[in-house]
């Protein structure tokens, strides 16, 4: 009888406990440790579920929390516990603080329908006191010890940090002249827009829950990249930041209707499916990310390839472009 209560007393504690969220840790070598697969913008020390990092730029300052994961389940509460957790950081580009705390996440974010605490690494973004974006990048996990960490499942890190000196202007505010764009915030603005790039291109996209996004672009002729067409008179438009929205819009570019259209690699020219819209009088490609774009007024089928003994140059065995989508 004493040993029926005894196991009765148990089973009564486990659910309990499973009740309130909490983790139990009878062993604590058979936990598993992790992060939740999303990160989060803290906004006074808080996250919503609408707070998600997601190709967006952070300022200096900022928090970015990662979320604990206890076998699959946010850590919640276990005092004696916590104390055991080691962050283990790598980071490439730059360098953050980070700290393990408890943050309040809003209801509905881990199947809830109460606010929870949840025990989570916070990564502080550093300053970037500069007039460019920089980028903030590495890889941490988390772990009972410090060799478990080493060896721990790891997450990426990567945002991009806005400069001080470069405010972030609403859309509605925000002048689209080649050079001028800066980072825009969308967070007034729902459904789909149009953002006009001064007379060579148009974004037709959905911004509803969009983040801010570095929206400079520029028309710089880059003589480099053309000498390997210099059988072709060429055109560039390009995003500095190469902004990736959250959903797939439709890109205009108003060239010509016999123009070539490619997007710009790094080796040379890159097939990209544009289409000629009549009613717009312009190349329509549905993208996502706006990078580079050239366009030229005959097809990019070879590369020019210089003779550097005399240095006079021939297109010979130049490199094929691949299809343009035309």
């Amino acid at each position: 009888k004493e040993t029926m209560k005894k196991i009765l007393a148990l089973t009564l504690a486990a659910v309990m406990a499973a009740g309130m969220g909490t983790v139990a840790f009878a062993d604590d070598k058979d936990v598993v440790v992790t992060f939740d697969r999303n990160k989060y913008v803290l906004d006074d020390g808080e996250a919503a579920y609408d707070d998600i990092l997601d190709n967006e730029y952070v300022k200096g300052g900022d928090e970015i929390a990662l979320p604990i994961l206890i076998d699959g389940q946010p850590y919640v509460i276990n005092a004696d516990f916590d104390k055991k957790l080691v962050a283990d950081v790598d980071w490439d580009v730059n360098e953050a603080d980070t700290e393990f705390r408890f943050v309040k996440y809003a209801k509905d974010t881990f199947s809830s329908t109460e606010a929870l605490r949840v025990y989570s690494l916070v990564i502080t973004v550093p300053e970037n006191d500069g007039d460019k974006v920089i980028d903030l990048m590495g890889t941490v996990a988390v772990g009972k010890t410090r060799s478990e960490a080493k060896d721990a499942t790891r997450k990426d890190v990567s945002v991009s940090i806005a400069p001080a000196a470069k405010d972030v202007t609403k859309f509605e505010d925000a002048d689209f002249s080649a050079g001028k764009t800066g980072i825009v915030s969308f967070a007034d603005e729902e459904g789909e827009i149009d953002i006009e790039f001064g007379d060579q291109a148009m974004f037709t996209v959905d911004v509803t829950g969009q983040g801010k996004l570095n929206l400079t672009w520029n028309t710089t002729f880059d003589k480099e990249f053309a000498a390997k067409y210099d059988y072709a008179n060429l055109d560039f438009i390009n995003f500095e930041g190469e902004p990736s929205f959250n959903k797939t819009g439709d890109f205009y570019i108003f060239a010509d209707e016999d123009a070539f259209i490619y997007r710009k690699g790094a080796e040379g020219v890159e097939a990209v499916n544009a289409e000629w819209d009549e009613d717009m009088d312009a190349w329509r490609i549905r993208t996502r990310k706006l990078d580079a774009f050239v366009i030229s007024d005959v097809e990019l089928d070879e590369q020019t390839v210089t003779d550097t003994d005399d240095s006079s140059s021939t297109t010979d065995g130049g490199k094929v472009n691949p299809d343009t989508g035309r």
